[in-house]
C-alpha cells in the first residue's frame, strides 16, 4: 500500500506573520492618533466657544452699565495725581495700598454687579488691598478681589490661577482674582516701562513710532488715538465712538507673560495694564529679547509677547469685543494697519472689521 505523506507547505499555516501584524499595528497607531487629534480639535473649539461667550457676557454687562450710567465705566479710577511726562497714573502702587482714600480700580469691577448679581459689597472709600480682622475672621475688599470670576478666566489657558501665575498678581497670598479679558485703552503707548509699567495718555507713543497709514506724526493727534478705556477717571459715551460701534474694538483677550521681561499684571478688580491693552504696540521677539519695531514685517501687534498687547491660548489670533456687543475673533496676520486704528474710537480713517 503506498503511503501518502501530507506535508504542511506555507500556504497551509495559520496565524499573523510578523510583518502582517506590524502591519496592524501601525494601522492601529494611525487610527488612535487621528482619534485623539479629532477630540483635541474638539476640545479646543468648544473652548474657543466657551471663551466667546464669555466675551458676549462682558459686554452685556458693559451694555447694561451704559443704560442704567448713561456712560461707559472708566477703564481705571485712580485717585493719586498723575506724574510727568504723558501724566502716568501708577495704579499698581495704588492698588496695593491698604488705607482710606485709595482706588486702582478697573472697569470690570464696576460691571461686577451687572454679570454677578448684586450681592457682593466693595468698600469704594478703601483700597483693593484693605482687609480688616474681626475675631477670627478677616474680610474685605482684598477677599472679593482675591476671588475667582469665572467668566474672566479663557478655558484654553486656563480656569482657575496656575502656580506660574503668581508673580503676575498683586501679591503671592492671592489664590484667585485672575482675568484673561480686558478693555482697550485705544493705540498708544497706554503703558510705560519705566516707572512700575504706569498707564500712561494719548500723548504718548512708541519709539520707534508707529503710526498707521493714513496717518503722520504730525497730523495724528491724541484725540485720534484714544480707546473706550483709556483716560482715567473718565467716562467715554457711545456718541464719542464716532468711527461705528461695529468696528471700534472694546475688550479682548490679554497675553499673559510669565517668561519674558515685563511680565504681565494680573488681576481683574485692578485697572491699569491688569485689565487694559492696546492695538498700537509693534513688538517682535527673537526667542531671547522683545524689541519694539515699527515694521510690520518683523513684528505683530498682537499675540507679539508684549505684556501691554492683546493675544491669547488660542492658535492664530483672538477673540475680541466689539462696541456693538458682538465678538469677532481676529487672526494675527490681519492688516496692522487695520487692527490698530480698529483699537481708536474716533480716529475718522476708514478703517472696517472685515477689509
Amino acid at each position: 500500500m503506498d503511503r501518502h505523506v501530507i506535508r504542511d507547505g506555507p500556504a497551509s499555516r495559520g496565524g499573523f506573520t510578523w510583518k502582517g501584524l506590524l502591519v496592524v499595528m501601525v494601522v492601529i497607531g494611525v487610527l488612535l492618533a487621528l482619534l485623539v487629534q479629532g477630540v483635541l480639535i474638539a476640545r479646543e473649539s468648544a473652548r474657543r466657544i466657551c471663551c466667546r461667550n464669555n466675551l458676549k457676557l462682558i459686554g452685556l454687562g458693559l451694555h447694561s452699565y451704559t443704560r442704567a450710567n448713561k456712560v461707559f465705566p472708566p477703564g481705571t479710577i485712580c485717585a493719586t495725581e498723575p506724574i510727568a511726562p504723558g501724566n502716568q497714573y501708577d495704579v499698581w502702587s495704588e492698588a496695593a495700598q491698604t488705607g482710606p482714600g485709595f482706588h486702582g480700580t478697573s472697569f470690570l469691577l464696576c460691571i461686577i454687579p451687572y454679570i454677578e448679581g448684586n450681592g457682593m459689597f466693595w468698600n469704594r472709600t478703601e483700597g483693593i488691598s484693605s482687609r480688616k480682622r474681626e475675631k477670627r475672621h478677616t474680610y474685605g475688599n482684598f477677599d472679593i478681589a482675591s476671588c475667582d470670576v469665572r467668566g474672566f478666566y479663557c478655558p484654553s489657558r486656563r480656569e482657575f490661577l496656575r502656580p506660574e501665575d503668581k508673580p503676575m498678581m498683586l501679591s503671592p497670598a492671592w489664590t484667585g482674582g485672575g482675568t484673561d479679558y480686558g478693555g482697550c485703552a485705544g493705540r498708544h503707548a497706554a503703558f510705560t516701562l519705566n516707572t512700575g509699567y504706569n498707564i500712561c495718555d494719548a500723548s504718548t507713543f512708541y519709539e520707534p513710532n508707529y503710526y498707521p497709514a493714513p496717518f503722520t506724526a504730525e497730523d495724528d493727534t491724541e484725540e485720534k488715538r484714544w480707546g473706550i478705556f483709556g483716560r482715567v477717571n473718565v467716562s467715554a459715551t457711545f456718541d464719542e465712538i464716532s468711527d461705528g460701534a461695529s468696528n471700534t474694538i472694546m475688550t479682548g483677550e490679554l497675553q499673559r507673560i510669565t517668561d519674558v521681561t515685563p511680565g504681565s499684571k494680573d488681576g481683574w478688580a485692578i485697572g491699569g495694564p491688569a485689565t487694559l491693552f492696546t492695538t498700537g504696540a509693534m513688538f517682535r521677539y527673537d526667542g531671547k529679547r522683545l524689541e519694539c519695531v515699527s515694521s510690520p514685517a518683523e513684528g505683530k501687534l498682537l499675540n507679539n509677547r508684549f505684556f501691554g498687547s492683546p493675544g491669547s491660548a488660542h492658535s492664530g489670533g483672538a477673540n475680541f469685543g466689539l462696541a456693538d456687543g458682538s465678538v469677532r475673533f481676529l487672526t494675527d496676520t490681519i492688516d496692522p494697519r487695520i487692527f490698530a486704528l480698529l483699537g481708536s474710537m474716533a480716529d475718522g480713517a476708514e478703517a472696517s472689521i472685515d477689509e
